[in-house]
């Protein structure tokens, strides 16, 4: 079940009025406003008041996103029931850690946003390979997400985080109330470590797949994520079909991609673009839809 937007009208009377009348509400009936609250190449915000028509329109009982990134479309909706994994190691623990002990990984943001400078930014960012604490990770990680080059995410061959610092005057480190309000969508939220090709598709369940995109950027981990892994993925749809269930990807609009979907509905978007640091490489792009309803 998706959790619906709900809108009130103002509420006359003094502010305690206000929170008994809160109080009396069903608070499962209360959509959390939350936004991602990491900024991860290829998000969806361009793309994602589509998305959501979509996503509900194929929506069934669970819900399943298995390269979760920003998870732009799931903070939108909400899910109740729902599953999400990614292979980066670091992207996982964060969004546990988030979920788990929000107020730990606040701590320690508040720390980096106050230590905040070029040389603390090289010795935190040399720490992410090396902490264990997940609530310490997730600080790291949101820190340098926010202060590192266009918020990209890039590791070399031996899987270490190599993006420079930014040129921000003034980075948002931390945006407390919204990590709140993701800690509190993520309370029910089934989060793991996993590659999509441990996955088994399941009956009544609603995909949402939004892999590293054919002949883009593919650097979130070392093994990078090509052609062979993108037929890899086709078969993991075509399997989703045959047990009933119902996924929507979003992908590249090349050849390739048209031809190892060519047997369901394909939809064309434009879709914004900006990880090049070159301007007249930036701007939309044609992005494909693809569904099996």
């Amino acid at each position: 079940m998706i959790r619906e937007r709900k809108h009130h009208d103002p509420i006359d009377g003094s502010f305690n009025d206000v929170l008994q009348t809160i109080a009396g509400q069903d608070v499962s009936d209360l959509h959390i406003s939350a936004k991602p609250f990491v900024k991860w190449v290829g998000g969806k915000r361009s793309a994602l008041p589509h998305l959501t028509e979509q996503a509900k329109v194929g929506f069934t009982g669970y819900y399943c996103e298995p390269f979760v990134g920003g998870g732009a479309l799931f903070f939108e909706i909400q899910p109740e029931n729902a599953h999400l994994s990614d292979i980066n190691f670091t992207l996982i623990a964060t969004y546990s850690a988030v979920r788990d002990t929000v107020d730990d990984v606040v701590r320690h943001l508040k720390r980096h946003k106050k230590n905040h400078n070029k040389e603390y930014y090289g010795r935190v960012r040399a720490r992410l390979n090396t902490e264990t604490d997940r609530a310490k990770i997730a600080a790291i990680f949101i820190y340098l997400n926010k202060t590192c080059f266009n918020g990209l995410y890039r590791v070399n061959k031996s899987g270490g985080f190599n993006v420079p610092i930014g040129s921000y005057e003034n980075p948002s480190i931390l945006d407390e109330d919204n990590l709140r309000a993701c800690s509190a969508s993520l309370k029910d939220t089934v989060i793991e470590q996993k590659d999509f090709t441990q996955l088994k598709p399941k009956k009544n369940t609603f995909y949402y797949l939004d892999p590293p995109y054919h002949t883009t950027y593919s650097q979130y981990n070392g093994a990078g994520f090509g052609k062979e892994e993108h037929e890899k993925l086709a078969d993991f749809c075509n399997e989703i079909n045959k047990v009933g269930s119902y996924f929507l990807l979003s992908n590249s609009d090349t050849p390739l991609i048209r031809f190892l979907y060519s047997k369901y509905t394909i939809e064309v978007i434009q879709a914004s673009r900006s990880v090049s640091c070159k301007a007249h490489q930036r701007g939309k792009e044609n992005e494909l839809i693809i569904k099996n309803y």
